[in-house]
């Protein structure tokens, strides 16, 4: 019914490694003193779940296991079917294992009368379901069977009431039946304690007999008290129980002092009250149980009353094996006991939070097994490592319990045919009379028993003695032709104690100085010398007679070159056992178990204590005053990336306060920068080294910066190499002693200059061709056609180049070039781009320009005077120029990429003029202006008074001056009758003047008489 009802729940001194002690300290921390190593298994009958409930017993000098099968056959009882038995297994003396089983006095007979309306069937009783002892010397022992069952009132009325009998402390002779929850003539199935099923769960106090009756009521449960002296029955008052139907109260109990020293309550479980599980604490109040606290959540499937705290009042555990994250897992909360039935959460355990572990299925005191002084207990995880088991050693102390575990006892490890390990856990008899409490677990899946003994623990007091404090100023001492050295004496004590020890033991321990350095994989700054060198740890082996010390001593060097002198030095003795042989007679069947050291809570098995070096403070707390001041030495406001190859931080530390022990300046920077020296104004004892490729440590004074001074000193950085991908440059500057310091504002320094990319950027470029003819008397070849177009295009190619010079690379950059597009603003586009490309690929784009309608081709029909008067009129040259005003232009923006110093990008342009829209112009020479400007992007700056950023490519277009043949002919006809009307006017003219009318002869004859009478007159002038 039980397991029905959990558904319902769902060497020597030179041989000595470290390794031997990590080893070591994994075995104490999976085993300690529990020894799987010689383990005692029983077994029981197949398929009987032997090992269901397990009990460890002792009377006058004989110990027994105590197991129960609920489901075996009786060789007492052959007429009854599977009725269970419990069966008694020596422990000594019995080198076979052999368990027989108990004679309980109780007939062959199925069916017995019991009462006035009381016929007891026995068949599938379940006797062994659970086992109680009594608390005290040669105490009895309570086992039960919750499946009895009461058949008086035949089959209408089965009434399972269950059954138990005390069986006397000697294991012989008649057992005393209990049937708690029989009454005359009650005969309703589930009504009161109809179907209560009685010793599911029970415990055994010095006077009380408390049994669990979880199907009273139906189902919401109760418990059975009985009173051996008063021979009377206690029950709770059910008004006072809050729980439901189905919450099965009764299903674990317990009991212990939980309200006062001299009285014991009663605990029980509810583990299906709500869903979640609830736990009610009773005390006996005249006739009858009276709840005095409450507690619940996921738990009370397992309870187990312990003094953790060793404070004279019981605390409880209570078990939750189906808590689930993932599934199962299990756990068990603590609850101390503060008196007067309050009880206060005092943590929770989980194991290992193993998947479907059901960690807390079983919950058992087991005494103090370690000699601590504080009691221990077992939880069992059955179902874990696929039902192997496990089962987990907790141990109490002065604050309750500690949360880690020290033992986990696996079953596939003690055999790997155990099943189930764990259901059940029996504890605080000392089954080998070595003075140490046992163990005894149950595996009933495989009929199995397992007694683990305790071994002996031994108690290692170590001492390390040190001087208070360490002068390094003075030397005290010299090795070898070292006379300046500073020393001190370390001397080791060790002395053992502990219960059945053996007088003599070996002990090896590794002597560690200045470990907290060691442990952080830091140099250590004292030393040992050893065979003549330096070691900062020396492995020894002793030999101890009990409770009798012994001192070993050393000496300890001080380093010439240490630099934290403020923090302890600390030593550390690390021990483990040497080689024990066992002395004596030896039982074959129980041999004597080594002991082991004892377990430090999961701490490290080692003793530390640790000296200071002398300081010289005037403040109670030896507070330093450090105070940074410093600036970047460079000779403008900003970097200029790949022109400045240095740069300099001049600092200046200054110490207000005590002397500053391990003074450090850290320097945090980017890792383009790269640490090259530093320089001092006059030696300082300051020393700087790279911890990181971008981390630099500075130690400033040795071995400490006196009060009241101040240094000055400067690092210097290569910033050749920084890309500009940030647009600051920054040094993160701290200074940090030893000593505490109140006022640390002043102790860093944020030191940061803008990056500018600095850069002499031009353009160059060239066009082609530079110049060319059309016109109509050109010849088409000479220029390109495209497909379905009559137009006749001059292929044209223009190539920019964008120059950095440098000295910095220029982050990127943008080219705009204007072309002259069109003859007048409202014209037709006289170009069309047939590509643009940045020849580096990837490293720039320029805007697309598509041109719709690239052949055009003016409408306007041409009469042949006006190709005539074209002729004749034509102008000289027309210029078109981007800055011109009016002109309308094409613009084409490329975006280029980042350039190195020295670096040329080209931007190829390849387009298309169309001549027919310059054939309709008049000028004789057109004049095209194409001009291109390069422009830096924001991040970078252009170096004063560089070379242009602008450049102008010029390129004409020259009409050709001959005329179309019907137009030269047209010309001479026009000019030979222009000629002919011209002489015909002049004739007109000449005879309307009378020219053709005036008498010739006459007037040449006149004009020879007058120029002969000249002469006559200029003779007779001579002569007079």
């Amino acid at each position: 019914m039980r397991k029905g009802m959990a558904a319902h729940r769902k060497l020597r001194k030179t041989g000595i490694q470290h390794v031997f002690y990590v080893c070591l300290s994994f075995s104490v921390a999976f085993s300690y003193n529990i020894d799987l190593e010689h383990p005692l298994v029983f077994r029981g009958p197949n398929s009987s779940f032997f090992g269901y409930s397990v009990l460890e017993h002792y009377h006058d000098n004989t110990r027994w296991v105590i197991v129960g099968a609920p489901r075996a056959n009786s060789t007492y009882s052959s007429f009854v079917q599977s009725p269970g038995a419990v069966y008694k297994c020596r422990v000594h003396s019995n080198p076979e294992r052999r368990c027989t089983e108990m004679n309980m006095d109780r007939g062959n007979r199925p069916r017995e009368s019991c009462g006035k309306t009381c016929q007891g069937d026995r068949d599938d009783e379940w006797m062994g379901v659970s086992l109680a002892r009594q608390d005290k010397t040669n105490g009895k022992i309570l086992a039960c069977a919750h499946r009895w069952k009461n058949v008086y009132y035949e089959s209408e009325h089965i009434l399972p009431h269950g059954y138990c009998s005390i069986i006397s402390p000697n294991l012989q002779g008649k057992t005393k039946p209990l049937i708690p929850c029989y009454e005359d003539y009650k005969q309703k199935y589930g009504e009161e304690h109809g179907s209560c099923q009685a010793g599911i769960a029970g415990v055994f106090t010095e006077e009380l007999v408390v049994m669990g009756a979880p199907g009273s009521y139906y189902w919401t449960g109760t418990i059975k008290v009985y009173n051996l002296t008063s021979d009377t029955f206690y029950s709770p008052n059910q008004e006072e129980v809050d729980s439901h139907r189905y919450s099965y109260l009764g299903y674990a109990v317990t009991a212990g002092h939980f309200s006062s020293h001299n009285v014991i309550d009663i605990a029980a479980g509810a583990p299906q009250h709500s869903g979640s599980g609830k736990v009610y604490i009773f005390k006996i109040d005249g006739g009858s149980l009276v709840k005095t606290f409450q507690m619940g959540s996921y738990f009370g499937s397992a309870l187990c009353a312990v003094d953790l705290n060793q404070d004279g009042l019981s605390d409880l555990l209570v078990g939750a094996p189906m808590h689930s994250q993932l599934r199962d897992e299990g756990q068990v909360s603590v609850y101390l006991s503060k008196g007067n039935g309050v009880m206060e959460e005092g943590g929770v355990l989980a194991g290992d939070n193993a998947y479907n572990a059901h960690f807390g299925e079983s919950i058992a005191a087991i005494g103090d097994i370690d000699d601590d002084g504080y009691q221990d207990v077992a939880i069992g995880a059955p179902k874990e490592d696929d039902y192997s088991g496990a089962v987990y050693i907790y141990h109490g102390d002065a604050t309750g319990i500690i949360k880690k575990y020290s033992m986990k006892l696996s079953g596939r490890r003690v055999d790997p045919g155990l099943q189930m390990f764990g259901q059940s856990i029996s504890g605080t008899v000392d089954m080998d009379a070595n003075g140490y409490a046992d163990v005894t677990i149950g595996a009933f899946m495989s009929d199995s028993v397992v007694l683990l003994r305790s071994r002996p623990v031994i108690t290692v007091d170590v001492s390390i003695l040190l001087p208070q404090s360490i002068n390094i100023s003075v030397p005290q001492c010299h090795e070898g032709n070292n006379h300046n050295l500073n020393c001190f004496n370390v001397i080791v004590c060790m002395r053992f104690r502990g219960r059945q020890l053996p007088g003599q033991i070996e002990l090896l321990y590794n002597l560690t100085a200045d470990a907290d350095k060691r442990q952080k994989s830091q140099p250590s700054r004292v030393y040992f010398f050893q065979s003549g060198s330096q070691v900062s740890q020396l492995s020894q082996q002793l030999s101890l007679d009990i409770n009798r010390g012994q001192c070993q001593h050393y000496t300890a060097y001080v380093k010439k070159d240490v630099k934290d002198v403020f923090t302890a030095i600390s030593f550390e003795a690390a021990y483990s056992l040497g080689r024990h042989v066992v002395s004596g007679h030896q039982d074959k069947d129980l041999p004597s178990l080594t002991p082991v050291l004892r377990w430090r809570k999961g701490n490290k098995i080692a003793a530390k204590n640790e000296t200071y070096f002398e300081k010289n403070c005037l403040s109670d707390d030896c507070a330093a005053d450090l105070r940074l001041h410093g600036k970047m030495y460079l000779s403008g406001p900003h970097l200029a990336l790949g022109g400045v190859r240095n740069i300099s931080l001049n600092l200046t530390i200054a110490n207000m306060g005590d002397d500053a022990y391990d003074t450090n300046i850290y320097f945090n920077f980017s890792r383009e920068v790269f640490y090259i020296n530093f320089w001092q104004k006059e030696e300082k004892g300051i020393s700087c080294a790279l911890v990181d490729l971008d981390f630099l440590k500075c130690s400033v004074g040795f071995p400490f910066m006196r009060a009241q001074t101040k240094y000055h000193f400067a690092v210097i950085f290569d910033t050749s190499q920084l890309s500009g991908e940030n647009d600051t440059l920054q040094f993160l500057v701290q200074a940090k002693s030893a000593n505490p310091e109140h006022k640390l504002h002043d102790n860093t320094l944020d030191l940061s200059i803008p990056l500018v990319h600095e850069t002499d950027t031009t353009i160059t470029g060239v066009v082609a061709p530079s110049s060319f003819i059309y016109g109509n008397t050109v010849e088409a070849s000479r220029f390109v056609l495209l497909e379905d177009m009559e137009c006749q295009f001059q292929p044209l190619n223009i190539t920019f180049q964008a120059i950095n010079n440098g000295p910095s690379r220029l982050p990127g950059s943008t080219v705009d070039i204007r072309i002259p597009n069109r003859l007048a603003g409202n014209g037709a586009d006289m170009f069309h781009i047939i590509e643009t490309q940045v020849c580096a690929q990837g490293r720039g784009n320029c805007t697309p320009h598509r041109n719709p309608t690239p052949c055009t081709i003016p409408q306007d029909r041409e009469s042949i005077f006006h190709s005539i008067f074209s002729f004749f009129t034509k102008s000289g040259r027309k210029v078109l120029d981007c800055d011109r005003p009016g002109r309308a232009c094409m613009t084409i923006t490329c975006t280029l990429g980042p350039q190195l110093k020295e670096e040329v990008l080209n931007i190829d342009i390849k387009l298309l003029l169309n001549t027919e829209i310059l054939k309709r112009d008049s000028s004789s020479v057109i004049q095209f202006v194409t001009r291109g400007s390069v422009q830096i992007s924001q991040r970078a700056v252009e170096v004063p008074k560089g070379l242009p950023e602008e450049i102008s490519l010029i390129f004409e277009a020259l009409h050709s001056q001959e005329p179309r043949g019907y137009v030269v002919g047209w010309i001479i006809a026009i000019s030979l009758l222009v000629g002919i009307l011209i002489f015909l006017l002049l004739a007109v003219l000449l005879w309307k003047m009378g020219f053709f009318r005036r008498r010739y002869r006459e007037i040449i004859e006149a004009e020879k008489n007058r120029k002969d009478s000249d002469e006559s007159w200029d003779w007779m002038e001579k002569n007079h």
